[in-house]
């Protein structure tokens, strides 16, 4: 997982932070185990068929979810990722697994990007709305690119939660970490949602997370 930012420091930073974790994600990935949120995700997912279709991944990470899914029938899969070391790993595991030449990736920015990629059949946010400052921009560039199905994880609505987020958010800013959370107001994030076409279709959570899976009527 990674996110989306908007600035050369948050690209920068969003980089150095989640670099140092790919080789912990890889590992994971690598015994064959998904998260809890990801396993979620695709089950949300695959509820709608999938075959032939095209993903979007934004905040790929090391390629769990997309490679998970075209190994289910996917057609293809487009990976956006911020952090160099995840993208690395999630290209190494494309090739390991038979499917560089259905798999393309794009080091960057989504929301720079959007105007030079293709829509998408499937479009996935795994824990990056969190990530992202200016998130109108994010969710509104990226359901437009969406042509059926739309999921993401966010933090979920509790009091747990959102002091954890607010903390972290405080540290960041009186050390200036180079890589800060956001914490949005998600029912009016959902509302955008579903203001764009998309019907809310699938729910799951976590203690932590909250899982939701869209589908254009």
């Amino acid at each position: 997982m990674s996110s989306c930012c908007n600035s050369p420091q948050s690209y920068s930073g969003t980089n150095i932070f989640f670099s140092k974790w790919s080789q912990s994600y890889a590992k994971k990935f690598r015994k064959g185990k998904l998260e809890k949120v990801q396993r979620y995700l695709v089950h949300g997912i695959m509820r709608d068929p999938i075959s032939g279709r095209r993903i979007l991944d934004i905040g790929c990470g090391v390629g769990s979810l997309h490679l998970t899914l075209l190994k289910e029938g996917a057609g293809k899969s487009v990976g956006i990722e911020m952090a160099e070391g995840m993208l690395d790993e999630a290209k190494q595991f494309a090739a390991n697994l038979g499917h560089s030449d259905r798999a393309e990736y794009h080091l960057g920015d989504f929301v720079q990007l959007a105007d030079t990629l293709s829509e998408a059949d499937i479009t996935i946010l795994d824990k990056v709305v969190c990530c992202y400052e200016d998130l109108d921009v994010l969710i509104d560039k990226s359901t437009r690119k969406t042509r059926k199905i739309y999921a993401l994880s966010h933090p979920k609505e509790n009091l747990m939660m959102e002091v954890a987020f607010k903390t972290q958010i405080l540290l960041a800013k009186i050390f200036k970490w180079s890589f800060r959370p956001y914490w949005h107001d998600w029912p009016r994030m959902k509302s955008m949602i579903l203001a764009r076409g998309f019907d809310l279709v699938y729910k799951d959570s976590t203690v932590a997370w909250q899982v939701l899976v869209f589908k254009r009527p």
